[in-house]
């Protein structure tokens, strides 16, 4: 029994922290952008970092419903959450290059958790094709209005 288990490699990585009864249904690596709300800097993306995105959702409940409680998150290398945000009805993408800017509703940073702020997000993907399938994602797991 101990053999096995110290064949297991530790990095975490591979320990995918899959919540009981959440399951991830698309994947993309990408680097994520914030648009700045500092009127002083106009038009300015900050860098939140690259990492993994993924959409879940509640395991056995219809895509497409509020129940299902669809959620982008993403983790960089050492597993720090870069965005946490709920798909909404009606979200819209918006295509630019290999990137997709989305608006978010994300707890306010700095501030307490309560306060829910709606931040513009770019996310750059490897590819157009990538962004694509991204897009159809969000797009057939948002809730349906």
């Amino acid at each position: 029994m101990h053999q096995i288990m110290q064949m297991m490699p530790s990095s975490p990585s591979v320990k995918k922290s899959e919540e009981k009864g959440i399951v991830v249904v698309h994947e993309v690596k990408c680097k994520l952008y914030v648009k700045s709300i500092d009127p002083a800097d106009k038009d300015s993306w900050k860098d939140k970092g690259t990492g993994q995105l993924s959409i879940r959702c509640k395991e056995g409940i219809s895509k497409g419903s509020a129940d299902s409680k669809p959620t982008v998150i993403v983790r960089n290398d050492v597993g720090k959450v870069l965005l946490n945000a709920l798909l909404y009805p009606g979200i819209k993408t918006s295509a630019q290059k290999n990137s997709l800017v989305v608006i978010f509703h994300t707890s306010d940073e700095g501030g307490d958790n309560n306060n829910v702020v709606a931040r513009t997000f770019l996310i750059r993907t490897k590819s157009a094709e990538d962004r694509n399938k991204l897009a159809t994602a969000i797009q057939e797991y948002a809730p349906a209005s």
